[in-house]
């Protein structure tokens, strides 16, 4: 539980989405290198998880944090209720990474070494996400780089493991998983809003204030769905990426939460849960287009 595997579908999904796109287009797939890539991706994740609780003890942020506690805002805990030491946390969080840059370095020997660059950066922003002296989310980073590791990089490298080159058509299909995992990340920080201000912890609803900040998540999910309008008028995504638009209610749903109680943490659990909902929908029908 310290690693918060609750959010564990938005790194699965891409990876999917990208093998699926590489059965797609090259008829290849192989089970051991998805396999390998599901793993290092979950440790990858996992790692940053409980990196983040830590540093977020270190800065303040989560001891702050008096709102009422859900699954999914505020971290783990963990620190905080006394079941792992700050060092503990540390040396958890430094354990998982280890083990993904090791399943990492074995999919780049085997596979080619474009690999080791998009394992690179996500591991480095990943690990920076939240330590200093970058502290990338604190800089208003978070969102950009959420985007970029758990859409675009997940899908293309895992495109990139079944087929040895990259593509186009998943980097298209990528930008809608990148829209809706920055927005699930985003609306998470709304119930942290206090907290990271008391601790200058300037995510971007702290910059914005989240009564302005709440414009920005229509943005996001309105340029997911856009994507795959444009992708499918380009022909790179398949017809049935469409049916993807079957799922807008969720996020007029969740849009109608978060501007009537963008201040009442335990109100917007409702929301969180219906965009954690709609990048898992809208990953599943895009994989399913192109797997059939």
């Amino acid at each position: 539980m310290a690693t918060r595997p609750q959010f564990f579908t938005v790194i699965i999904l891409p990876i999917l989405l990208g093998t699926a796109i590489a059965w797609h287009s090259q008829q290849v797939f192989f089970p051991l290198y998805l396999s390998l890539s599901l793993l290092a991706g979950i440790f990858t994740h996992a790692g940053i998880n409980v990196l983040n609780d830590y540093f977020d003890h270190l800065n303040g942020a989560d001891d702050l944090n008096l709102s009422p506690l859900t699954p999914f805002a505020g971290g783990s805990r963990f620190i905080q209720n006394g079941i792992l030491t700050a060092f503990e946390t540390y040396r958890l969080g430094q354990f998982l990474l280890f083990l993904a840059i090791i399943l990492g370095l074995i999919l780049v020997w085997a596979r080619g070494l474009t690999l080791l660059w998009i394992g690179m950066v996500g591991v480095f922003s990943g690990y920076f996400y939240s330590a200093p002296p970058l502290s990338l989310n604190s800089r208003g980073w978070g969102e950009l780089l959420v985007g970029l590791n758990f859409g675009i990089l997940a899908v293309l490298g895992a495109y990139f493991v079944q087929t040895q080159t990259l593509s186009l058509t998943a980097l298209i299909a990528s930008l809608p998983l990148a829209g809706l995992v920055a927005a699930i990340l985003y609306i998470n920080e709304f119930p942290d809003y206090g907290a990271d201000q008391q601790a200058a912890k300037k995510t971007l609803v702290v910059r914005l204030g989240p009564s302005t900040a709440r414009g920005l998540y229509i943005t996001l999910i309105i340029w997911s769905f856009l994507c795959i309008l444009l992708g499918v008028l380009l022909h790179h995504l398949p017809l049935f990426s469409l049916a993807s638009l079957l799922t807008v209610p969720l996020g007029i749903l969740a849009i109608q939460t978060l501007y009537a109680n963008y201040d009442q943490p335990l109100a917007l659990v409702p929301a969180i849960k219906n965009t954690i909902l709609l990048h898992t929908s809208v990953s599943l029908v895009l994989i399913l287009a192109f797997v059939f």
